[in-house]
C-alpha cells in the first residue's frame, strides 16, 4: 500500500514538473512567435485557444438570450454542425497531420482560429437580432 502511495505521489510530482516546464516553454514562445517553427506552432495554438474561448463566451451569451426551447435546440444543432464543418474544412485545407511536416500545426491552428473568429462574429450578429446592441 505504501509503495503505491509513493508511486502515485512521484507521478503527481513529475506531472506537475512537466506542466510547469510546458508553461515555461509556452511563455518563451509567446515572447517571440517568429523565432522557431515550434514557437510559431505554439503561438498559433494559443491564438486558436483564445478565439475558442471567445466563441464559447458568445455562444453561452446567445443561449442565455434565447427564450424558447426550440430556438436553443436549433442554435445547439447549428453549432454542432458548424464544428463538424470547421474541422473538415481545415482538414481539407491543411491535410492530415501524418502527411505533413513541422509546419502543419501552424497551418491547422491558423485555419481553426480563422473559422472560429468568423463564427464568433456571426453569433454576435445573431445576438444583435435578439437584443439591443450597443454601437
Amino acid at each position: 500500500m505504501k509503495a503505491r502511495h509513493f508511486i502515485a505521489c512521484a507521478l503527481l510530482a513529475a506531472s506537475g514538473a512537466a506542466i510547469a516546464q510546458d508553461q515555461a516553454v509556452m511563455q518563451a514562445a509567446l515572447k517571440d512567435c517568429d523565432k522557431t517553427q515550434l514557437a510559431m506552432n505554439m503561438c498559433a495554438r494559443h491564438r486558436y485557444d483564445l478565439a475558442d474561448q471567445a466563441l464559447n463566451r458568445q455562444y453561452r451569451q446567445n443561449m442565455k438570450v434565447l427564450q424558447e426551447t426550440g430556438d436553443k435546440q436549433r442554435l445547439r444543432d447549428a453549432q454542432r454542425a458548424w464544428l463538424v464543418f470547421r474541422d473538415k474544412d481545415c482538414l481539407a485545407e491543411t491535410g492530415p497531420r501524418e502527411e505533413s511536416g513541422s509546419i502543419w500545426p501552424l497551418q491547422h491552428f491558423s485555419c481553426l482560429q480563422k473559422h472560429t473568429a468568423r463564427r464568433t462574429e456571426d453569433l454576435k450578429t445573431q445576438t444583435c437580432g435578439m437584443e439591443a446592441c450597443a454601437k
